[in-house]
């Protein structure tokens, strides 16, 4: 399981009605915190709130696989063609952090005909049911066929009924409290701790160690300890 802090103890209602914006802040705090490449985050976050959305705990997967999924997401994907066949080896990258390449690829590979993707390697694998989910918004739709196997085709419109994030947009999404306090902490350890430093740079304000506002940052502003030169100009 992945580290966590010692949360304080909080009451409110279980489950939490979280809005998309924290779901992919919170997310991408996670993502981060566990080694993911700054690049490779926002698609990532895209596909673990489309797992949310359509019911396959992407939330979960998140909070029990963070550091698989940090460690292999810029892991490098190869793919080849077999007659109507494209096979992607994803090399032992997490399911949730395969997606994008398997996305980009069939998008680019697999999108003219109708065709067969396979997808080998895949780290829980039992996740690429998101693929259908995230498909659309690319002009494709993917259609289980056998484990790892979609058929792929282009689409003109945007998705078949199937559950998107703009569910989760409009209504937010229940998260059961423990886990989503779990994350939000878990998320928590990419912030720069609290400290006087810390507490100097927040929005265009300067602070001293005491918490008091000694002037307002600009291009120019010196270190309000150093007695020297003015805090601000």
């Amino acid at each position: 399981m992945p580290e966590t802090t010692a949360p304080p103890e909080r009451t409110g209602p279980d489950p939490i009605n979280v809005s998309l914006r924290e779901c992919r802040l919170v997310a991408y705090r996670v993502l981060w915190h566990h080694g993911a490449p700054v690049g490779t985050i926002p698609a990532i976050v895209d596909v673990i709130v489309a797992a949310e959305a359509a019911g396959l705990e992407g939330l979960r997967a998140l909070h029990a696989d963070a550091p698989a999924i940090g460690a292999t997401a810029a892991r490098p994907v190869t793919y080849a063609e077999a007659g109507d066949e494209l096979v992607i080896d994803v090399a032992g990258k997490h399911a949730l952090a395969a997606v994008p390449d398997v996305i980009d690829l069939a998008a680019a590979l697999a999108s003219d005909d109708r065709r067969t993707v396979r997808i080998a390697g895949a780290e829980r694998d039992g996740l690429l049911a998101v693929l259908p989910h995230v498909a659309p918004d690319h002009g494709l739709a993917l259609t289980p066929a056998g484990p790892g196997r979609f058929t792929c085709r282009p689409v003109a419109s945007a998705r078949d009924g199937l559950p998107s994030a703009a569910g989760i947009l409009r209504d937010g999404t229940d998260v059961p409290a423990e886990l989503w306090w779990a994350l939000f902490h878990l998320g928590n350890l990419a912030l720069t701790p609290d400290s006087p430093v810390s507490r100097r740079h927040t929005g265009r304000s300067v602070f001293d160690a005491q918490g008091r506002i000694v002037g307002e940052l600009g291009e120019d502003a010196q270190d309000p300890d150093d007695a020297t030169t003015p805090a601000t100009r």
